[in-house]
């Protein structure tokens, strides 16, 4: 009787223990769980604000000369390195800005390295989806500014990103409008330089000799007197002849003074304005309309806003962006003038 009541205590003993160990064995799983999610996951992407950099190229010229090919050390460490330090390295880039450049040392490029290694590695293709509008405003940035070479190496790293995002097909539209307004450009300039250099070498044209008139040479006689030629002899009169007064000079003809050249300001230096990063968030578009005062110098002056859509968004990267262009001074008269210029600009995505 005491064995079997000993049996039934041990087992009642048994039955109220399984669930405790049930619980420790669920606790267990879940920091497990919560270990591997917060240790051992590839952290999101951030893409920092970017303080964009002013372009200085001027119109008429291809812009400035920019690397557009990573050097043989850049790309041979590239390629070696595994996918954990692509994306330490293209987190370094993110927070230091690096998006798109220099190239081979990007975040971009770094994350699409990922993706040659690990085909389908979702934090890779997740990084790629958010760069990819931040990379798209770069390469308009560079079209505009006419850093036409750098504009196709951002270009040619998008298509591998998305291959069948219609931003590519506008961005390779308007780079190849800006290619063909240099070659054009670039073709004028060399055909002006040609016409300088055979007007320059063309000989200076000689003073006409008026006809039926030969010019006075003095012939020595025998005394050694010198006495005028033929022809001259002939036109002294005798002292018989009442002397002929010759004809009286035609008077000069006082030319008109020029009145100079007389034309308006003309942009020879543009800045494209930058894009600003809120609007490039919500994916905002718009247009400013500003006014400015091109100086005798052909600086601009005392800019400012006279309509915008939508207002304030766009005000400041407009008005920094003017404040940066150069001009040709308007001519009134040959002589340079202040003026004053309105100009619309569209921030287009």
């Amino acid at each position: 009787m005491a064995a079997r009541l000993e049996f039934r205590s041990l087992r009642h003993a048994r039955g109220s223990a399984a669930p405790k160990i049930i619980a420790g064995i669920v606790v267990l799983a879940a920091l497990a769980g919560g270990g591997w999610y917060f240790f051992l996951r590839e952290p999101p992407v951030v893409i920092p604000e970017v303080a964009p950099a002013p372009a200085e190229a001027a119109p008429g010229t291809a812009g400035t000369p920019v690397l557009v090919t990573p050097d043989p050390a850049t790309l041979g460490k590239l390629n070696t390195l595994t996918v954990d330090q692509l994306f330490k390295e293209a987190r370094t880039a993110l927070n230091e800005q690096r998006l798109v450049s220099p190239p081979g040392n990007n975040a971009l490029e770094f994350y699409l390295k990922i993706l040659e290694k690990e085909p389908g590695n979702s934090g890779a293709q997740d990084a790629l989806r958010e760069l990819f509008t931040f990379a798209a405003s770069t390469a308009e940035q560079e079209i505009n500014a006419r850093n036409i070479d750098n504009a196709q190496r951002v270009i040619d790293l998008l298509t591998k990103a998305d291959p069948n995002n219609y931003t590519l097909t506008i961005l390779r539209s308007k780079l190849d409008a800006q290619r063909k307004l240099v070659d054009r450009e670039t073709a004028q300039a060399a055909a002006a330089e040609e016409a300088a250099r055979r007007r320059a070498e063309a000989p200076a044209a000689a003073p006409a000799t008026p006809a039926g008139t030969a010019p006075a040479t003095p012939v020595a006689d025998s005394a050694g007197t010198t006495t005028p030629a033929a022809g001259a002899a002939r036109s002294t009169p005798s002292p018989a002849e009442p002397a002929t007064p010759p004809p009286a000079a035609a008077a000069p003809v006082a030319a008109a003074p020029s009145a100079g050249d007389t034309r308006d300001a003309a942009l020879v230096k543009s800045v494209p304005p930058q894009y600003p990063n809120a609007a490039l968030r919500r994916r905002q578009e718009g247009w400013v309309q500003v006014e400015f005062t091109v100086t005798p110098e052909g600086s601009v002056a005392n800019a400012r806003v006279l309509d915008a859509d939508p207002p304030r968004t766009f005000d400041r990267a407009a008005l920094d962006a003017v404040q940066r262009w150069t001009f040709n001074p308007a001519m009134r008269n040959g002589a340079a003038v202040e003026t004053t210029v309105r100009r619309r600009i569209e921030f287009k995505m």
